[in-house]
């Protein structure tokens, strides 16, 4: 089955510049097929010997189609280290993102730490008001880490289990450990306040409402990079990464890079500002840095409802807290300009509470993180974005994203999986592909 696999494997390549060229719904129903459907043909030769073919290989291609430019586009590779394997005693589960041993049946759990997506080469085009492709800022800033960050690590982080946890972590700590949110800390300078607070305004006239959110600006990775650089930064990457126990890269959906909401100046006696209710995210991770000065502020801040298993709780999330819950409701400010908090917004319910009095605009910048760990379950709502964002761009980038995953478990079955594995984990891992190729294809074709 091995010598099988591995033929099957070199024929379906799913290379960056498929990533990254686009592709159509019937390259994904073939690649889904083509791992689900063919198999080894064993069959007698001439002489009566076994011999072993590859049932339908030779059959299928893949295609995908390239959009021509005028002249070759810019590429904005990150800086990340290469592929690594996680230890066998510490393997993920696909039902959650916890760390845990090899089953008491020893049975395991695969895992595999995916260098991350690059961002892509080509812009998309406007988003459904311009033919042409996106065009960068005029007047971008040059992101310079030595200039723009202000990296002070927080004192502590709070688990799944809402236990306060010092931070850096004690060795001890660090196996099995989930990332609740983090305590404020400093991310950005004063200069990189400035600098990201002049990109948000050459770019408010894009801003838009949502059902749960007055105003907020999307799709900054796309006309800034100084907003690129900045969330692919290796520093805030590590630390990052630290802080959620695990590997993790800038998701994969690009225009999540520095999602802004904007608020609007509050006097006494005015209504509140609703700023972002009770919800949980649409993507495993957010660094939330607040871009204002909320000293003179009444309200606007960050609270987090200390209880597991709500994600998928539908009590919650259409009522909120109620008031029998309201003693497992924990608030947290921001210290000031710059500062931030790294929350694992897809399993914690959280919102910002209404200023009720500002002297200025309450503005937050949102950059969304995922795991690198290609078989740790994937948080990715792919409705909320479809809902907000051109649907030219969102069925593009939610496929990638799919196809990034399922990249790295095919990179993992050609390139770790052991000799003699057992052929139901060799199914197992099959079957999760295809299936995870399925899923995306009926989102995305709205079946």
């Amino acid at each position: 089955p091995i010598l099988w696999l591995k033929q099957i494997l070199h024929r379906v390549v799913v290379s960056e510049s498929f990533a990254q060229s686009g592709f159509t719904m019937l390259t994904m129903r073939q690649l889904s097929k083509l791992v689900r459907e063919t198999g080894p043909v064993f069959r007698f030769g001439s002489k009566g010997k076994w011999g072993m073919g590859v049932a339908g290989a030779s059959r299928m291609s893949i295609t995908t189609d390239v959009q021509a430019l005028e002249s070759p586009p810019p590429s904005f590779p990150p800086i990340f280290p290469t592929v690594a394997k996680m230890p066998k005693t510490a393997v993920l589960s696909d039902t959650s993102s916890t760390p845990e041993t090899v089953g008491k049946d020893g049975a395991k759990t695969p895992s595999y730490v995916m260098e991350p997506p690059a961002f892509p080469r080509i812009m998309p085009y406007g988003y459904g008001v311009s033919r042409h492709h996106i065009s960068p800022m005029e007047l971008d800033v040059t992101f310079d880490p030595a200039v723009h960050l202000q990296i002070e690590a927080p004192d502590g982080v709070v688990s799944d289990d809402f236990d306060d946890v010092p931070f850096p972590m004690p060795e001890g700590v660090k196996d099995g450990f989930n990332l609740a949110f983090s305590k404020p800390f400093r991310l950005l300078s004063d200069e990189g306040v400035r600098a990201l607070q002049s990109v948000i305004d050459a770019n408010k006239h894009f801003a838009k409402s949502s059902e749960r959110i007055p105003r907020c600006l999307r799709g900054l990775g796309y006309r800034s990079k100084f907003v690129r650089d900045l969330n692919f930064d290796p520093q805030t990457i590590d630390l990052l990464s630290a802080m959620a126990g695990k590997p993790v890269a800038p998701h994969g959906m690009h225009m999540n890079m520095s999602h802004t909401n904007l608020g609007r100046p509050v006097k006494k006696g005015e209504p509140p500002a609703i700023v972002d209710q009770w919800h949980v995210d649409s993507v495993d991770y957010v660094c939330v840095i607040i871009m204002s000065d909320l000293s003179q502020s009444v309200g606007g801040d960050l609270q987090v409802l200390c209880k597991k298993d709500v994600r998928d709780n539908l009590d919650f999330l259409s009522k909120g807290v109620t008031p029998d819950l309201e003693h497992l409701v924990r608030t947290i400010q921001y210290p000031g300009k710059g500062h931030a908090i790294f929350i694992r917004g897809s399993h914690v319910l959280h919102r910002i509470t209404p200023v009720l009095e500002a002297l200025e605009p309450r503005v937050s910048v949102v950059n969304s993180y995922m795991s690198r760990n290609v078989f740790d379950a994937d948080s990715t709502r792919y409705r909320t974005f479809v809902e907000q964002d051109p649907e030219h761009v969102s069925k593009v980038e939610f496929s990638r994203h799919t196809a990034w995953r399922v990249q790295g478990m095919m990179q993992y079955i050609t390139q770790e999986v052991e000799w003699g594995t057992p052929k139901e984990e060799l199914a197992s891992l099959m079957r999760k592909a295809a299936a995870d190729l399925e899923k995306a294809a009926a989102l995305v074709n709205q079946e």
